[in-house]
């Protein structure tokens, strides 16, 4: 059966958004392989991961307004094509260096076609039922990408080499290439038209966010509790409280604040970011749990994170989507956390006497995963909800990058935290018990935001009306 028109954009859509949020993970399974391969130190190591989401954090912003200005097909594929080519070119890496380079130079080029995307698919599906639907879509492939790179990068780490998680990219994209005719135009708005790049400000955020992620991946030299740490994180916060001072006052700022300041807008960032934290160390924390406590292979690794990405899968498709239009974003989103901070509390007892997979991984890891699935679609369509048309390519751009700056701080978070157990005589599984309890607490966080801050369904009528 021939695909209709729309299906066909939404294919090729959630198809580019599924590797934008596989590539972040598909380089965890095989870092061991990685280190021995281009010789990177044990501190280095996480750079391989972090290089891709600190760019894709910093940069999402300025490819939403690029997308916004000069027209969202012009703008995907442009990114799509740059984020091919490094993809090759990272497969032929010989140096750590190097590797972390074209890393980055992933991170840019999904920067720029991930948020076109977005706005992309909100263009195909202007109708707030099936856009809605479309979201569902949208968000399961998002969610399930991320659990998807771990296994994939399992498999093929053991049937072709570490080299094939990077060149696998390849004949993806440029399929998606190939077919990117059939998606619309979209033109520059003419709400957006007159304006300009703000290039500054995508450099001091993702300075910050670099800076950020930067002082607790480096603690685990100095120490959490160190006078470098506590004045890296100062000096990252100190470049963000810049950002947003410098938005305020250019003509044609990266993130309109007032777009940020709309409590449904600015509650939903808040709550991604927040739950975020907890997304890169409890992926990373298991896979490492799996491999080194309980001796799994890479591809039994990825295995046994299926049932999580099966769980994702499900609760953004189907469950979430019909729980929104019958319930509202507030209660799903809170509903959701509830059982993510549940799945993670569970997951980090277990792993403090880790006996086995079934016992201590299983039953954590799949709550978790139902939670989040449910209130990742909320908070996606309440980033959204009331925003000009000329602004979507915006909101998606934020909404990706509190994913990935939460991902990629929370990863580093997690690291050290492990470290610090480490270093204070405890076991690696008190080390990766202690960093999913942290996550925990932050998801927490984010539960108390988002009761707070956002709109229920009463308010958010009365704004609109």
């Amino acid at each position: 059966m021939l695909l209709s028109h729309r299906q066909l954009c939404l294919l090729l859509l959630c198809t580019t958004q599924f590797v934008a949020l596989l590539d972040f993970s598909i380089t965890m399974i095989p870092l061991p392989q990685i280190q021995h391969s281009l010789g990177f130190t044990p501190g280095g190591l996480q750079w391989v991961i972090n290089a891709y989401g600190v760019a894709i954090a910093g940069f999402l912003l300025l490819g939403g307004r690029a997308a916004d200005l000069f027209g969202r097909r012009r703008v995907f594929i442009a990114g799509l094509l740059l984020f091919t080519a490094a993809s090759l070119l990272g497969g032929f890496s010989h140096s750590p260096a190097m590797l972390v380079a074209t890393r980055a130079l992933q991170g840019f080029g999904a920067a720029m076609f991930s948020p076109a995307a977005f706005s992309l698919l909100l263009a195909v599906f202007p109708e707030p039922a099936q856009r809605n639907r479309a979201l569902g879509a949208w968000t399961a492939v998002a969610a399930s990408g991320f659990v998807a790179g771990l296994i994939l990068g399992g498999f093929i780490t053991d049937l072709l080499g570490w080299r094939w998680v990077l060149w696998i990219n390849v004949p993806v994209g440029l399929l998606v290439l190939a077919l990117s005719p059939a998606l619309p135009q979209g033109r520059p708005d003419a709400a957006a038209a007159g304006g300009s790049l703000d290039v500054w400000g995508a450099l001091l955020v993702a300075s910050g966010a670099a800076t950020l992620v930067f002082a607790f991946a480096n603690s685990e030299h100095v120490g959490l509790a160190h006078p470098l740490t506590f004045s890296l994180v100062a000096l990252a916060l100190a470049l963000l409280a810049l950002f947003v001072w410098v938005e305020g006052r250019v003509a044609a700022p990266l993130m309109p604040l007032a777009v940020f300041l709309r409590r449904s807008t600015g509650g939903a960032n808040i709550v991604s970011l927040l739950a975020n934290t907890a997304l890169g160390p409890t992926f990373v924390v298991v896979a490492l749990a799996m491999q080194e406590v309980l001796g799994f292979s890479a591809t039994r690794t990825g295995l046994g994170l299926l049932p999580m990405a099966v769980a994702f899968t499900l609760a953004s498709a189907w469950a979430g989507p019909a729980l929104i239009a019958r319930c509202g974003t507030k209660p799903v989103i809170v509903g959701g956390m509830l059982l993510f901070i549940g799945g993670l509390a569970m997951l980090g007892a277990s792993l403090a006497t880790l006996a086995s997979w079934a016992a201590s991984i299983l039953p954590g890891t799949v709550l978790a995963g139902i939670g989040y699935g449910l209130a990742f679609p909320a908070w996606t369509v309440a980033g959204i909800d009331g925003v000009p048309e000329a602004d979507h390519g915006l909101a998606g751009g934020m909404l990706t990058t509190t994913q990935e700056v939460g991902s990629a701080v929370g990863l580093a978070v997690g690291v050290a935290v492990s470290i610090a157990v480490l270093a204070g005589g405890g076991t690696a599984a008190q080390g990766y018990s202690g960093a999913i309890l942290v996550s925990a607490c932050l998801v927490a966080a984010g539960l108390a935001c988002a009761i707070v801050i956002l709109p229920g369904k009463a308010a958010r009528q009365e704004a609109a009306s």
